[in-house]
C-alpha cells in the first residue's frame, strides 16, 4: 500500500527536495502555475528557515523562486516548533508551592548553595541549577505586580523545578493588540 501525498496549497511551507546553488530552501506558496497539469511550476516566497520570516532583496524586495512540484515537500520547522523553553529574564512562571500558586516574573537568578548571584545571571541565561528571582504578579488582566506592606514590590524565589513557564496574552480574539495582558494558564498548570 502506498502512502498517498498530500496536496500542497497557496499557503503552505514547503521545502526542496533538490538542492539549487548547495542549499534547499524553503518558501511559502503564493502561486501555482498551470504549466503542466501533471507537475506544475510553484512560486514561492523565500522564507528564513530559523526565523520563518520572508526573506527581503537588496531593493526591499521579496525573494522569490519558482520550481516544480516534484521537486518540493511539505515543510514543518521541528526545531522551532518542539524548541526547549529556557527560564530566560522577563518570562512569566507560575511556582506550585503545596496547594498554593504564585504567578511572576523572572528578575534574575539566585546560586542554590549560597543565595549569591551566580555567572548565569550575568550571562542572562539560566543553566538549568539556580533559583529563579520573580517579582510577584496577579494574574489577573493588567499583569500588575503585588506590592508588600511597605509598597515595595513583592519578590519570591523559586526552584526551576517546580515552575513552568506562562505565555502572556496581549492581542484579542481578533488578533488586535490590546492593552490589558493576561496570562494564558493551563487547567493543568504545575
Amino acid at each position: 500500500m502506498t502512502k498517498k501525498k498530500r496536496s500542497l496549497e497557496i499557503g503552505d511551507t514547503v521545502k526542496e527536495t533538490v538542492s539549487t546553488k548547495g542549499k534547499k530552501r524553503i518558501g511559502e506558496i503564493i502561486a501555482i502555475l498551470s504549466d503542466d497539469v501533471g507537475d506544475p511550476t510553484m512560486e514561492c516566497i523565500e522564507i528564513d528557515p530559523k526565523t520563518l520570516e520572508q526573506i527581503e532583496t537588496a531593493s526591499s524586495q521579496l525573494k522569490r523562486f519558482k520550481t516544480k512540484r516534484s521537486k518540493l515537500k511539505h515543510y514543518t520547522p521541528r526545531k522551532n516548533l518542539f524548541k526547549k523553553q529556557t527560564f530566560d529574564v522577563g518570562k512569566y512562571v507560575s511556582y506550585k508551592i503545596g496547594s498554593t500558586i504564585k504567578y511572576g516574573r523572572i528578575i534574575g537568578y539566585l546560586n542554590q548553595e549560597e543565595g549569591l548571584y551566580p555567572h548565569s545571571y550575568d550571562a542572562g541565561e539560566h543553566n538549568g541549577k539556580d533559583l529563579l528571582e520573580c517579582v510577584e504578579i496577579n494574574p489577573k488582566p493588567g499583569l500588575h505586580r503585588l506590592l508588600d506592606s511597605d509598597g515595595e514590590p513583592k519578590k519570591f524565589v523559586a526552584n526551576p523545578k517546580k515552575c513552568k513557564i506562562v505565555k502572556v496574552i496581549d492581542k484579542d480574539s481578533n488578533g488586535n493588540e490590546t492593552t490589558k495582558m493576561y496570562l494564558d494558564i493551563p487547567e493543568n498548570n504545575p
